[in-house]
């Protein structure tokens, strides 16, 4: 294992540690790019020509990990799943209501969705997403 190894798998496990402890979106994107920062200011000086594209390939690496765990945090903020969990456990058992509706509310303004009435209908748009994500369901074989 080389230095810049060493290094990465050092700001990975950062990383790993600041995804863990730090809860809040902005946060987190500041201490990912502080990590992805420090890592390329303390290994870039001290690089040969052959080791440049392996110095690439893991700040990129490191970058797209802070970009991927920051979907991950998106999506465990807003789950419905988990605030319904939550709501159970009796954290906040009047949010679960507005929970919904918010969701609700992103599909209305993304055209997902149209209210008729009290009932919500796909629209278009919704029924081509819906056929898109169905296709890559079957495609990859994801049970649900």
């Amino acid at each position: 294992m080389t230095a810049i190894d060493g290094y990465g798998a050092l700001a990975l496990l950062a990383i790993a540690l600041v995804f863990w402890f730090i809860r809040t979106i902005p946060a987190y994107l500041v201490a990912g790019a502080v990590i992805v920062a420090l890592f390329g200011a303390l290994t870039f000086g001290s690089l040969s020509w052959a080791e440049a594209s392996n110095w690439l390939v893991m700040t990129s690496g490191l970058m797209l990990s802070v970009f991927g765990l920051l979907i991950v945090r998106v999506m465990l903020i807003r789950s419905v799943s988990l605030n319904l969990l939550g709501s159970m456990h009796g954290q906040r058992k009047e949010s679960f209501g507005e929970d919904i509706g918010a969701r609700l509310g992103d599909m209305r303004k993304f055209g997902l969705i149209e209210t008729t009435g009290k009932d919500n209908s796909l629209t278009a748009f919704g029924r081509f997403v819906g056929g898109v994500i169905a296709l890559f369901y079957a495609v990859f074989r994801i049970k649900t």
